[in-house]
């Protein structure tokens, strides 16, 4: 058929047409073809990472935090929700965290626990 030999001339010719099973050869996964939802998923934690607490929103109870190594791979800081924040947080707290990516790449913090008082 000629759709069987479309692709099998295209498994010759790219070698990412045998990225499926196989090695990737070295091409990252480009961040649009992750579906919307996996965000909550999907996406695999990486971590635990170390930071401090940068900023804290008293309004929205959110807050971010300043890590070296996250911020080498995402350029920006760390987002820390409410609910992920532990009790008594505050800012220049150092904490433990691990990191998963929010729909539109961003990284967020999980299973977030305080090092040390920084203030």
């Amino acid at each position: 058929s000629p759709q069987a030999q479309a692709a099998a001339a295209a498994a010759y010719s790219t070698p990412t047409a045998y990225a499926s099973g196989g090695p990737s050869f070295g091409i990252p996964p480009t961040p649009t073809a992750k579906p919307s939802g996996a965000a909550s998923s999907g996406t695999k934690g990486t971590g635990p990472h170390q930071g401090t607490l940068k900023s804290l929103s008293d309004k929205n109870g959110y807050g971010f935090i300043d890590c070296e190594e996250t911020w080498a791979q995402y350029q920006r800081d760390v987002y820390v929700g409410q609910k992920e924040l532990p009790e008594g947080a505050k800012v220049l707290d150092r904490l433990k965290f691990t990191v998963s990516v929010n729909s539109k790449g961003h990284p967020k913090a999980e299973k977030v626990s305080i090092l040390s008082s920084g203030g």
